[in-house]
Parts: structure tokens; C-alpha cells; sequence
């Protein structure tokens, strides 16, 4: 599992803040402590917070006509809403579900549009993490359009060090859209060679 990280280090993440603007920030963000397996967003509902992981594992997951899938993983640092209910209200597509005991930084919309208006570092932030996240959709689209299934387990396992020991196999399974049983396979024979 990663390290905590608090608020200050997490938007650094993507652009620092000024002391003035992290302090308004840090009064408006509230902390919750998310059991294993707790939704903290539900696929349907709509999201009104930008999520801001401080330590745990997270998974955005969406279903479609019953059957589950995994978008992507998230561990402390890492920062999760719907883009979709931000800029226009609508029901979320995807759920964020923790997969361990996970403390999460919540801010909601109005807070952050408040805060956005009078601190040109924040919207500088929200420029980067959202450039971020569609260059991240578009890796990812590359990476299932371009490539095998063992070329994809390996890809992961070499992005996200560490986390195959964390994250349920099925999960991964899920992500990188293969069976559970192959993906059993594709792992002993790495391990063989």
C-alpha cells in the first residue's frame, strides 16, 4: 500500500498551491475514513465532490447490462470525480469503490468553484489534473486497442509497481479485460520463465 499523503502534497501533485490558497482549501476539504468495499459514489448518482485519496486503494468501476468493469485503480495521491456531473449535473457513469480501509479528502463542486474565482493557482491545478486525466483515457485506449493480453499484463504490472499484490485478482482481470483464468496463466508462465 502507498504511503498517506495530505492535502498539500496531493495538489502538488499537479500544480502547488499558495499558502493562502491551501489554507482556504484545507478548511473547505472534510476527511473521511471509507471501509473495504464502501461506494463512496455510486454509478447513477450524482457526484458533487472532487475525491482526493490520502491513503488506501480505490477502484472506478462502471456496469453495463450486468457485467462489471474495472477503469482503473487509484492509491494515496490520486484524485477522482465525475467530469460528467461537474460541468453539467448529470447521473455519474462510474463508481468509486474502496477495495481496503481508505481515508479520503472530500471538497464539494461549490466550494471549489468559489475558491477557483479568487485563486488562479487553483484553476491552474484543475487545468493540469484534467489534461492529465484524458491523456490518461487516451493511453488507456491505446494501450487495449495496440496491444495482447500479456502485453498488457506486463505493461501494468510495470506502471503500477507494487499493486498486483494489493488488488484482487479479478479486479485486474476486469481491467485488463481478460478472464480470471487466463489471466492465472499468462502470471504462472512470467513466473516460469
Amino acid at each position: 500500500m502507498t504511503p498517506e499523503m495530505n492535502l498539500a502534497e496531493i495538489f502538488a501533485i499537479h500544480n502547488p498551491l499558495d499558502k493562502e490558497c491551501l489554507k482556504e482549501v484545507e478548511q473547505a476539504a472534510s476527511l473521511a475514513r471509507v471501509p473495504k468495499r464502501s461506494v463512496l459514489l455510486r454509478q447513477g448518482d450524482v457526484c458533487r465532490h472532487f475525491y482526493f485519496n490520502r491513503s488506501g486503494l480505490m477502484r472506478v468501476a462502471h456496469i453495463d447490462d450486468g457485467t462489471e468493469d474495472t477503469v482503473c485503480f487509484g492509491t494515496s495521491g490520486d484524485v477522482f470525480t465525475s467530469l460528467q456531473s461537474y460541468f453539467d449535473g448529470s447521473p455519474s457513469i462510474f463508481s468509486l469503490v474502496a477495495l481496503y480501509d481508505s481515508e479520503v479528502y472530500s471538497i464539494s463542486y461549490e466550494d471549489l468553484d468559489r475558491l477557483s474565482s479568487g485563486f488562479p493557482d487553483l484553476v491552474l491545478w484543475m487545468r493540469n489534473l484534467l489534461i492529465e486525466q484524458v491523456y490518461a483515457f487516451e493511453r488507456r485506449y491505446l494501450f487495449f486497442g495496440k496491444s495482447d493480453a500479456e502485453t498488457r499484463y506486463r505493461n501494468f504490472i510495470s506502471q503500477r509497481n507494487g499493486l498486483m499484490r494489493d488488488v484482487p485478482v479479478k479486479y485486474v482481470a476486469q481491467y485488463l479485460k481478460i478472464a480470471p483464468e487466463y489471466l492465472s496463466r499468462i502470471r504462472r508462465r512470467i513466473v516460469g520463465k
